[in-house]
């Protein structure tokens, strides 16, 4: 991973920045845990979003639900976004972190009524930055393959797996959070990332 001295992470603070701002929205319309407030700014409902309402698929990914989700997410992404905004630049961490997140609603909407999950909720960021983690692991898991006798890289990639299972093993016990969600952006994000780490090392290597 690239040296992040000296660096600004200006796309995780732009997302930072329109969260907030569009948390503060929230809070004028109504508050931020008014179904009524989430419902107009786009919280992914997918019944509304297989009757046309597409643009849920978007907006869900910037709604939060209070104070303590709003707080969570924003620092996760500063930690997770700047580390791989600095590894992989603007580019590739915006399409990731989109994706992950729209993916994620996209398949969690198509699969709803098979998990019996037609009557969701769905708010925040949370699936974009498991997206992210997942990138972080696709980065990691190729760092290894092409070390494979280096004993950091390995223990990295093993750290790095830990934490994912610890987090799902977590998801799978709260309640309010989306374990569906949170395992389609990590997917996505994963899958996408490895295709764009590939790319960009063997890049920088011709």
């Amino acid at each position: 991973m690239k040296s992040s001295h000296h660096k600004i992470a200006y796309t995780t603070y732009i997302l930072i920045a329109l969260n907030l701002l569009i948390y503060a929205l929230e809070i004028k319309l109504g508050g931020s845990q008014s179904a009524f407030a989430l419902e107009r700014l786009g919280a992914l409902i997918p019944e509304k979003v297989l009757a046309g309402e597409w643009w849920r698929l978007i907006g869900a990914n910037f709604l939060h639900y209070g104070s303590f989700h709003l707080a969570t997410n924003m620092l996760s992404l500063f930690f997770v976004g700047r580390l791989i905004e600095f590894s992989l630049g603007a580019k590739y961490y915006l399409t990731i972190y989109l994706f992950s997140g729209i993916g994620s609603m996209l398949t969690f909407t198509l699969l709803a009524f098979r998990l019996g999950l037609d009557n969701a909720f769905l708010v925040g960021a949370s699936a974009a930055i498991m997206g992210l983690i997942g990138a972080i692991l696709a980065i990691s898991l190729q760092i290894w393959l092409k070390k494979r006798y280096s004993t950091t890289a390995k223990r990295r990639l093993q750290q790095i797996i830990l934490i994912v299972i610890i987090q799902f093993i977590f998801d799978n016990l709260i309640p309010q959070v989306s374990f569906h969600a949170h395992l389609f952006g990590f997917i996505i994000g994963f899958l996408i990332s490895s295709i764009l780490v590939y790319i960009k090392f063997n890049l920088e290597e011709a």
